[in-house]
């Protein structure tokens, strides 16, 4: 009965013997499998980060081009307005006046024409307003322009306004035209009056270069 006692205990610690070798092997293909994904997670973030970078350019060239759309608008076309009103204005404005001093100008004299122009809109208010003329050959153009900032009396509602127009020594001799006056009010209403809707109230439409 002892010899049966030792054998058994031999043939254990023989077993036992496999199990840690069995369980070494393990334990070192686990590693080796931890340190693949671990490098595999290491190169996919860097490709994340890549990407974001690349989108990130993408944006700020697109805010480029919005700035540069501001900076060249027409200074006809006024701010986009998001308030909701029920009783918003669909009506353009109207031209209750308009005139300019002195109908003839010397070229090389350095002068100026003085125009003065009187607007209404009841609801939202001018914004803006530009007189075109041409030249006799209608190679040239000059714009008048009168804004806020040119407002003398009144209100954006129901004001007069005064603008300049300098003539250079380049400007053709002879009649400048109107070619047509634009009136736009805050809400973006557009009124387009030709040079014979002016002539029709009597309102002048030509000056003299000499």
């Amino acid at each position: 009965m002892m010899q049966l006692r030792e054998i058994s205990c031999i043939g254990s610690r023989g077993l036992n013997l496999s199990t840690i070798v069995l369980a070494f092997l393990l334990l070192t293909l686990l590693a080796m499998q931890n340190t693949t994904s671990a490098d595999d997670i290491g190169r996919s973030t860097e490709d994340l980060t890549g990407a974001f970078s690349l989108q990130k350019t993408i944006r700020l060239a697109s805010s480029s081009e919005c700035f540069f759309g501001e900076a060249t608008a027409d200074p006809l076309n006024p701010p986009q307005s998001h308030e909701v009103n029920a009783m918003k204005d669909d009506q353009p404005p109207g031209l209750a006046g308009f005139g300019f001093e002195p109908r003839t100008v010397y070229v090389g004299s350095d002068r100026a024409i003085n125009f003065t122009a009187h607007f209404i809109d009841d609801q939202s208010g001018l914004w803006a307003s530009a007189a075109y003329f041409h030249s006799p050959s209608g190679n040239q153009t000059a714009v008048v322009l009168f804004r806020m900032q040119d407002l003398t009396s009144g209100t954006t509602k129901n004001g007069v306004y005064a603008s300049r127009m300098s003539i250079s020594n380049g400007s053709e001799r002879g009649d400048w035209q109107m070619e047509n006056i634009t009136l736009v009010d805050r809400e973006g209403n557009r009124r387009v009056l030709q040079r014979e809707d002016l002539m029709r109230d009597g309102l002048p439409t030509a000056f003299q270069v000499t």
